[in-house]
């Protein structure tokens, strides 16, 4: 049984988040909520490239397609085939967790979260991970390359990492079909809207500082990039510094936005110059302080004042319109 219950975790999983030959990536949220009088509720969602082109919500068959080609990359029988898949992995893996929260004393309601992760490439094997969370904190994982059980943070993790060790069916499983099913899967994926989810926008940067009696503040903004994917950091003198970030927040256009700041010594301020790499770029791109930028701050808040000035404006002038108006009315004058 336990062979069955690894197969049908690792399979299903691996159909939902998967790194295809570099170009695409899948990612995907499993949850299994089960409440305190044991109702068992599931929902999920699949991402590619950002774009949501799949959920399914509590019954297996309720699954919904937020894309056309998401469907469309497998034929009516390979579709059915997962349909029964996913329907026994959800009966296999609510067992499966019972008789572990049975074992470790899970008490009252609880979420469980699980995530995969795995490439195209063998090349790049570090990246398979297998990943559960408990009511948003880690619970374990599996490292695919040590091939062991990695406790995380919640006071039952140990415990389901000293099970899990345990358990070299399910970890064996978990690694071959990672490994043996993962490529041709991501194959069949990374031709599916290709159109949609390959588009590269590069991104925007501006950097500025607000300076105080003895440190500056320096912020840089990167704006309008797409995919969402992105490094950006700000160095001194060839030194990388830590920095305090937004994380990629997305745009009202379809695009992403993210804000990194650092607090320096004034004097050091020109030497300071933020780098961004993404996808879109083809090496990275630098904006040094001493640069002239307009920020997106500053030109917002101009276009902010000349549209209030415009509307104070209009504003006096149709109130004196409506004057004159009422008064040539009156008296029968005109302007001219």
């Amino acid at each position: 049984m336990k062979v069955l219950i690894a197969s049908f975790i690792a399979s299903f999983l691996l159909l939902l988040s998967i790194t295809a030959a570099g170009s695409i990536s899948m990612t995907a949220t499993q949850n299994s909520y089960l409440s305190s009088d044991q109702v068992w509720t599931f929902w999920g969602s699949l991402e590619v490239e950002d774009i949501e082109t799949l959920a399914a919500y509590n019954d297996s068959g309720l699954i919904e397609f937020k894309q056309s080609w998401s469907k469309g990359n497998l034929d009516d029988i390979q579709w059915q085939y997962y349909i029964m898949y996913f329907k026994s992995y959800l009966y296999y893996f609510q067992i499966h967790l019972r008789e572990i929260g049975e074992k470790v004393g899970f008490k009252g309601a609880f979420l469980i979260q699980c995530w995969v992760n795995c490439s195209s490439s063998l090349n790049d094997i570090k990246s398979f991970t297998y990943r559960v969370a408990k009511d948003g904190e880690d619970l374990v994982s599996y490292n695919v390359v040590e091939q062991v059980w990695v406790a995380g943070n919640t006071p039952y993790s140990q415990d389901v990492q000293r099970i899990m060790q345990k358990d070299r069916v399910t970890s064996m499983s978990i690694n071959n079909i990672l490994i043996n099913r993962g490529l041709p899967l991501a194959l069949t994926y990374s031709t599916a809207g290709k159109e949609a989810y390959s588009r590269k926008i590069q991104p925007q940067v501006y950097i500025t500082r607000k300076s105080d009696v003895s440190e500056t503040e320096v912020i840089c903004m990167v704006t309008g990039f797409y995919p969402k994917p992105i490094n950006v950091s700000l160095w001194k003198e060839n030194k990388m510094e830590d920095v305090m970030s937004t994380g990629a927040l997305p745009n009202g256009d379809g695009t992403y936005q993210l804000t990194v700041l650092t607090t320096i010594n004034m004097a050091e301020e020109q030497s300071v110059y933020c780098q961004v790499e993404h996808s879109s770029l083809k090496e990275p791109l630098i904006v040094h302080l001493d640069e002239i930028h307009h920020t997106p701050i500053g030109l917002v808040l101009g276009i902010t004042v000349a549209v209030i000035v415009c509307v104070i404006g209009l504003s006096c002038f149709m109130k004196l319109y409506k004057k004159h108006r009422r008064y040539t009315f009156i008296t029968g004058l005109t302007m001219d």
